[in-house]
């Protein structure tokens, strides 16, 4: 039989979320400003981090899916389920953050068009919005059966979608067009070790969070 965390288990875990993600932000604050942007760089390197440690968020789950689907053990289909939860939270933030590092980074002075329309041109944040819809339809159908199989069929069937569908977009020419090849790599380490010292943070605390909400799911069963 498997353990829950005791009460203090959980406290102890709820509050290494909080210090890794509050790591993260002091990560996060002392990147350097850079000519043309200023200390506004900021909010787009946070952003692409966590969209980094989302995209190895969703990746775990859809492992965690398909090995519940081939050897239906319950305590993966838990794990599948928290980094489930942990993803989609993630995923909304980012969506949002995205948008609002566009509005304040990106120049609309020479445009007659409002932002927001700009902004629907780039194809990177247009694929994070369509691949929030995609997750939207994936929860619905989880809502309507109550069936785990499923579930962690999805969980899979999502994660490699993503995949693919991102490494499309990221290869098309629209994208390159508006978006420079790896800005953080071909940076100093006065960038880079801020940047990896934000995934770093943001992965553990989505690993504790995935963990908390799976232990949930013990409790329940």
């Amino acid at each position: 039989m498997i353990k829950t965390l005791s009460p203090e288990g959980r406290a102890g875990v709820l509050l290494g979320v909080v210090a890794f993600v509050i790591g993260a932000l002091l990560f996060a604050a002392s990147i350097p400003v850079v000519e043309g942007l200023g200390d506004k760089v900021r909010l787009p390197m946070f952003h692409g981090a966590s969209t980094w440690v989302n995209l190895m968020t969703f990746a775990v789950m859809g492992l965690f899916g398909l090995a519940y689907l081939l050897t239906s053990r319950e305590d993966l289909y838990r794990w599948a389920a928290g980094f489930r939860g942990t993803s989609v939270f993630l995923w909304v933030l980012n969506s949002v953050m995205g948008v609002i590092a566009a509005l304040q980074t990106w120049d609309f002075s020479g445009s007659k068009e409002i932002p927001l329309n700009i902004v629907r041109q780039d194809p990177r944040l247009m694929a994070q919005f369509q691949l929030l819809l995609l997750l939207a339809v994936v929860l619905i159908i989880d809502a309507m059966y109550e069936s785990r199989k499923l579930r962690a069929f999805l969980d899979f069937a999502y994660a490699a979608t993503m995949s693919v569908w991102l490494y499309l977009v990221l290869a098309s020419d629209a994208a390159r067009a508006l978006h420079p090849d790896n800005p953080v790599m071909n940076s100093g380490s006065d960038i880079q070790l801020p940047f990896f010292g934000i995934v770093a943070c943001l992965l553990v605390a989505a690993c504790l969070s995935a963990w908390l909400l799976r232990d949930r799911l013990v409790r329940k069963d």
